[in-house]
């Protein structure tokens, strides 16, 4: 009787560890998202004053400058966009090249 007291006990504690298994492997995923999510607004918040500030005196225009960035992505955007223009400049031709080259 004893014995069987004690299976029966190990066989609800095994079915208890497969369920919550089972559960947490379901929703694992949304745990981590979570964590995320509160980790770049920690980040943001860290780093929001600093990078607005090195936007206005970059002299990023006022318009370009996020009010309240809330992700990493809307907080580094203007950098983005800057260092995306940084290719479009007037870049020398090759003939150019040829008779400066030429000069010398």
């Amino acid at each position: 009787m004893n014995s069987r007291i004690i299976s029966f006990i190990a066989l609800l504690v095994s079915a208890a560890s497969l369920s919550y298994v089972i559960w947490l492997h379901h929703n694992i995923n949304s745990f981590a998202q979570a964590a995320l999510r509160q980790r770049e607004t920690e980040l943001v918040h860290h780093f929001a004053p600093n990078m607005l500030e090195m936007y206005q005196g970059m002299g990023i225009p006022e318009n370009k400058i996020p009010k309240s960035p809330q992700t990493l992505e809307e907080l580094f955007q203007p950098a983005f966009g800057m260092i995306t223009n940084m290719g479009n400049a007037q870049e020398p031709t090759q003939s150019s090249v040829t008779v400066t080259n030429a000069k010398k």
